[in-house]
C-alpha cells in the first residue's frame, strides 16, 4: 500500500456531536491531503464504557481494513485521568489509536508477532480534560496516516507489559453489540466451540444454523457471523426484543 492512500477508521462508543467534531479535526490535520486519506467510520456505538466490548469487537473487525489503516480507538471511560496512558498499537500492519485502557488487548492477541506499543508523549496546545478523542487521538492518528507509519515522532516504546490485560477472556462469553436488527453479536469466537457445545441464553438453548434462511421465519439460532464470532439472531425478526437482552448479557457455552 502506498503512503498516499492510508484510510483512517473512527471506532468510538459515542456518537454525534463528537464525531463529526473529531472528522473535523482529522480534516485541519491532514490539510490539502485530507482527500488521499478516506475516513471511514466502522462503529459510533460500541457499548458505552465497556473497554471489553470494545476489544472483542475491534479485533473481530479490524481484518477488514488493509495493513497501512489507522484506527481511531475512543472507548475511554478513564479519559483525563492519570491512571490510563495515550497510545499507539502497530499489530497486524495495522496502527491503533487511542487510550491503553485493554481496548487492544484481543487485536494484541490476534497479531502478537512483531507488535509494537507506544506511549504518546505528545501534548497538544490544547488537550481538553474530556476529549482526547479530538484533541490527542485525532491529530496523531493524522500524523502516523501523513508519515505513511514512519518517523513518528513524540512516542516512547513501551516494553513492561503493564499496558496488557492477561484478565480479559479470549472468548467473552456475552453480548458484545446489538445491531439495528436486533442481532445479538457475541464476544465468542466460532473456531473456538465444538460441534457438539451448546450455546444457551435466557435459560434457552439456542440452535445452531448456517444462515437465516435455514430456520423458520422468527426462530431463533446461532451462527457464524462474517467476523468468526458466534452471534444469535432470528429468521426475519428481532432476537433482541424477542429475548428482551441485549449488551451485557450473559450467554452459557457447554462443552459436550
Amino acid at each position: 500500500m502506498t503512503e498516499a492512500t492510508f484510510p483512517i477508521v473512527l471506532f468510538c462508543d459515542f456518537g454525534l456531536p463528537y464525531t463529526g467534531q473529531m472528522k473535523g479535526r482529522l480534516v485541519e490535520e491532514l490539510g490539502g491531503r485530507a482527500a488521499d486519506h478516506p475516513i471511514i467510520d466502522l462503529f459510533h456505538d460500541v457499548p458505552a464504557h465497556d473497554v471489553v466490548a470494545g476489544s472483542v469487537l475491534l479485533a473481530a473487525h479490524a481484518d477488514d481494513f488493509p495493513p497501512g489503516s489507522v484506527f481511531v480507538c475512543v472507548v475511554d471511560p478513564g479519559v483525563g485521568s492519570k491512571a490510563r496512558k495515550p497510545g499507539v498499537v502497530f499489530a497486524g500492519g495495522r496502527w491503533f489509536v487511542g487510550p491503553l485502557n485493554g481496548v487492544f488487548e484481543h487485536t494484541l492477541r490476534r497479531w502478537p508477532d512483531l507488535a509494537q506499543v507506544h506511549e504518546i508523549t505528545w501534548t497538544p496546545q490544547h488537550l481538553s480534560a474530556s476529549f482526547h478523542g479530538r484533541d490527542l487521538f485525532a491529530p496523531v492518528a493524522a500524523g502516523i496516516a501523513l508519515a505513511g507509519g514512519g518517523g513518528i515522532e513524540g512516542l516512547a516504546p513501551l516494553t513492561d507489559g503493564a499496558e496488557r490485560h492477561p484478565e480479559f477472556d479470549d472468548d467473552v462469553a456475552e453480548v458484545v453489540y446489538a445491531d439495528s436488527f436486533g442481532n445479538l453479536m457475541t464476544g465468542v469466537r466460532w473456531s473456538s466451540l465444538e460441534n457438539g457445545d451448546l450455546v444457551e441464553v435466557e435459560g434457552q438453548i439456542v440452535p445452531r444454523a448456517r444462515t437465516f434462511s435455514d430456520v423458520a421465519a422468527g426462530a431463533l439460532f446461532v451462527y457464524e457471523n462474517a467476523v468468526g464470532l458466534a452471534e444469535i439472531s432470528a429468521n426475519l425478526g428481532n432476537a433482541q426484543k424477542i429475548l428482551g437482552i441485549g449488551p451485557g448479557a450473559s450467554i452459557k457455552i457447554t462443552k459436550v
